[in-house]
């Protein structure tokens, strides 16, 4: 198996990708909320590593530990974890809750970059 290569994100490091509604990056952008001591998280945590090596050069790719970054978690209404959140290249906001299987984030990945 792949072993997946987010960054970690900060608030700082947000703000440089993200503002007023605006994606500055030029590519899509995913966020997965996690904690480590979460089952559901672990879970994921596998689908996340078989499915993202296909997107990391299409996709900017980060994890928010929502213990670490509660800000973060806050400003995109994580209330549930794990919990995902996709910037389009338009600065549209798709977020979902729940484990996804490999399919469906598939899915989510190729509508991401269609925006």
């Amino acid at each position: 198996m792949v072993e997946i290569v987010m960054n970690k994100l900060t608030k700082e490091k947000l703000m440089t990708m993200y503002s007023e509604g605006k994606n500055l990056t030029g590519k899509p952008i995913y966020i997965d909320f996690y904690a480590d001591w979460w089952g559901p998280c672990k879970v994921f945590e596998q689908v996340l590593n078989e499915v993202t090596p296909g997107y990391t050069d299409k996709i900017d790719m980060y994890k928010v530990d929502i213990e670490e970054e509660s800000d973060i978690a806050a400003m995109f209404g994580a209330r549930g974890i794990p919990y995902m959140v996709f910037i389009s290249t338009d600065g549209e906001i798709t977020s979902g809750v729940g484990a996804m299987d490999k399919d469906t984030l598939k899915y989510y990945f190729e509508g991401s970059m269609s925006k």
